[in-house]
């Protein structure tokens, strides 16, 4: 895969059982509609269901907006979430990865 400066998100999460294929097409619907650019991607199987994707935006708050839409939806399991970034602490500590869990937030 060549190198790239745009954002990228690693992302690996399982399906349920009930309609893989629908599943499947709402995850690259929302991708196409978030804007994302879809890398890599791997469906095992044999692994209940896993997905493995590699997705790259022309900036990081797109890729956080396709999560917490994944994290919203049915049929749909997020297993992890890597940004690729360090976020800084708020006690002064070197940074953290970022979160693999979505944060829901309401705006009124």
């Amino acid at each position: 895969m060549p190198a790239t400066a745009d954002p990228t998100l690693r992302l690996d999460f399982r399906l349920t059982d009930d309609d893989l294929l629908g599943a499947m097409e709402w995850v690259l619907a929302n991708a196409r509609r978030t804007g994302l650019a879809l890398q890599q991607l791997r469906f095992d199987a044999s692994a209940r269901h896993l997905v493995n994707a590699t997705l790259t935006a022309a900036d990081a708050d797109r890729l956080h907006l396709f999560v917490r839409r994944l994290g919203n939806g049915m049929d749909v399991e997020i297993l992890m979430a890597d940004f690729g970034e360090d976020e800084p602490a708020a006690d002064g500590r070197p940074g953290v990865p970022a979160a693999a869990e979505p944060e829901l937030a309401l705006h009124a």
